[in-house]
């Protein structure tokens, strides 16, 4: 069973993807921003983090880029539903997945996380 994290700092969102994710059957853990989002992908062990870009204290694009430094393998697929063009191309640079939209549609998320975890499968 895949280990997932799911920052947002929209504490209503956040709640619809951890019930999402666990009806499918996954175990989640939450950080309410990319500082927390940071601190748990470094001290703990997780199979993907599903993240959003605009979070306080330290965004998604730089807790992508400090969380893929330490673990380059880790499968993160980013979220937004503000974020531009740039953005999301930033987070493709940075290592992310992809990048998902906001409203975040359940099928296409459980989709992108079975191939976001097979992929990570492969390079291990």
């Amino acid at each position: 069973m895949a280990r997932i994290l799911v920052a947002d700092d929209e504490a209503d969102v956040l709640e619809q993807l951890v019930d999402m994710l666990e009806y499918v059957g996954w175990q989640t853990g939450t950080a309410a921003n990319g500082v927390e989002a940071v601190i748990s992908a470094l001290d703990e062990s997780w199979d993907l983090v599903l993240m959003d870009i605009r979070m306080p204290k330290l965004d998604g694009i730089n807790a992508l880029r400090i969380i893929k430094h330490f673990h380059p393998n880790l499968p993160v697929v980013m979220f937004t539903g503000q974020a531009g063009q740039g953005d999301m191309l930033e987070s493709a640079r940075l290592g992310a997945f992809t990048c998902l939209t906001k409203p975040i549609d359940t099928d296409k998320l459980t989709q992108v996380i079975h191939q976001a975890l097979s992929h990570s499968a492969t390079l291990l």
